[in-house]
């Protein structure tokens, strides 16, 4: 079984710990709002976005945070520096336990970032029958995540694609969907979506360079008129869909191209 955790020590609260304290496992009455942040050369990338939607997130469950968001940065770079990781995931969580206990984590975890392979020829995604309770907060729900690994598991994809009750494509299980058709964008609205870090700089992007988007949910009898799928993603950055389901797609579209460009020359500069 894969290790949870990378590197040797981990936060919990205000404190530098060994990994050998953690305990990552929760039981069902805890709720755990978090974000996975990407570091890169030491650094966090696009760390107030991040910091921004925890706030949000913690709003939209009713939770207080239990340390100062605005001083979280120096101990991530604490944790950072310590750990001696150029490149990874930084992991941060808020649990709130029934008997109102709090508790605040930090700490590196395993990394699944696509290979060269999958960036070039893109990758596999499955269907996956799912709803978020609250879709704009990144909360953990156990069922819909586990539901996820199973998919991908058995069916040997990178990603699975949440399917609502109108019958229409959402995102994915750990990221955002976009689809391009006459070189326009399209993405579901923000309302019934998880709000993705990489998916801002791609609207961003998009709105600099006069790219037309919009914000809907494609239906599933309409997946075959799209020229090219991709997700976004704190991991996998942007990707291009190769096959859903049984549908095929463009992975060298002009306009995905172009976006991901954009997106490595933002990321190289910030």
């Amino acid at each position: 079984m894969q290790s949870v955790i990378q590197g040797e020590y981990f936060l919990m609260d205000r404190t530098l710990k060994s990994v050998s304290f953690l305990n990552t496992s929760m039981c069902k009455s805890t709720t755990c709002i978090y974000e996975v942040i990407r570091v890169s050369h030491a650094k966090p990338l696009f760390w107030n976005d991040h910091l921004e939607r925890l706030a949000n997130s913690l709003k939209i469950a009713g939770f207080e945070p239990s340390i100062k968001l605005t001083g979280l940065l120096p101990k991530i770079k604490m944790l950072i520096s310590t750990n001696a990781i150029q490149d990874g995931n930084i992991k941060l969580e808020f649990r709130y336990l029934s008997n109102g206990e709090r508790q605040f984590m930090a700490y590196f975890t395993p990394t699944n970032y696509p290979s060269k392979e999958q960036q070039i020829d893109g990758i596999q995604c499955s269907f996956q029958f799912s709803e978020r309770h609250h879709p704009t907060a990144k909360i953990y729900n156990a069922e819909v995540r586990g539901k996820a690994n199973t998919i991908i598991e058995q069916r040997e994809v990178y990603e699975t694609i949440l399917v609502n009750h109108d019958n229409c494509l959402t995102e994915g299980s750990r990221s955002n969907l976009f689809f391009i058709k006459d070189d326009d964008l399209i993405t579901a609205e923000d309302t019934i979506v998880l709000p993705g870090i990489i998916r801002k700089q791609i609207l961003s992007i998009a709105k600099d360079e006069g790219i037309s988007v919009y914000f809907r949910a494609v239906a599933m009898d309409e997946i075959d008129q799209m020229e090219a799928a991709f997700i976004t993603g704190t991991s996998p950055r942007i990707l291009p869909i190769a096959l859903l389901g049984k549908v095929t797609f463009k992975v060298d579209h002009p306009l995905f191209n172009k976006l991901k460009n954009q997106l490595e020359t933002l990321i190289k500069s910030s």
